[in-house]
């Protein structure tokens, strides 16, 4: 019914539970301390555990607001970019591809309905500027439906538990973002 938002639901993986606001300082924050599964061979200094477990807490705050805006159909749209709900937490095209995601929801009439699970499974590689992780995504409980109808547009038959590839940089204003993120719908976790 929608072909363009198989497209995009498909790179567009970030599907978590929602929460009572859009404003950045009503997220509540998740536990810093996450137990990871590192790669073979990856070892984790403290400082290095500080920043994943500090850009994994970003992560379900990026998707809080990300799911809430995607259940609700609203999000923030201020003239100024660095005011809306998203810029802290993402950036560049990835930052570009959630807004328009929820663009064209809002455009269509559609809304996610569920409670997703997000895990973090390993640390694939931590530098300086970036970390890349690999996470599970379980949308087994996520649909997105007609507003009106409420029937499901979603596509048939996708894989509903599958690994995403996250990438996270250093920001000059010393901010970790999300810029990229990668699923692959054929894998499962």
């Amino acid at each position: 019914m929608y072909p363009k938002l198989v497209a995009i639901s498909a790179a567009l993986p970030l599907l978590l539970a929602g929460c009572q606001s859009t404003r950045v300082d009503d997220v509540a924050a998740e536990p810093t301390k996450v137990n990871i599964r590192t790669s073979p061979g990856i070892r984790l200094t403290a400082d290095d555990q500080a920043a994943v477990d500090a850009v994994w807490a970003s992560y379900t705050k990026l998707n809080t607001i990300y799911i809430k805006a995607a259940q609700t159909g609203t999000y923030n749209w201020d003239d100024d970019p660095a005011k809306r709900p998203l810029y802290e937490y993402a950036a560049g095209q990835f930052l570009a591809a959630l807004e328009r995601d929820l663009d064209f929801m809002s455009e269509q009439g559609i809304v996610r309905t569920g409670e997703p699970k997000v895990s973090l499974r390993r640390v694939v590689s931590v530098s300086s500027t970036s970390i890349l992780i690999e996470s599970c995504v379980d949308d087994t409980a996520v649909d997105s439906v007609d507003k009106t109808t409420r029937k499901s547009v979603a596509a048939p038959n996708q894989n509903k538990r599958y690994p995403v590839t996250l990438r996270a940089g250093l920001f000059p204003d010393g901010q970790w973002r999300w810029v990229q993120s990668q699923a692959d719908r054929a894998s499962s976790c």
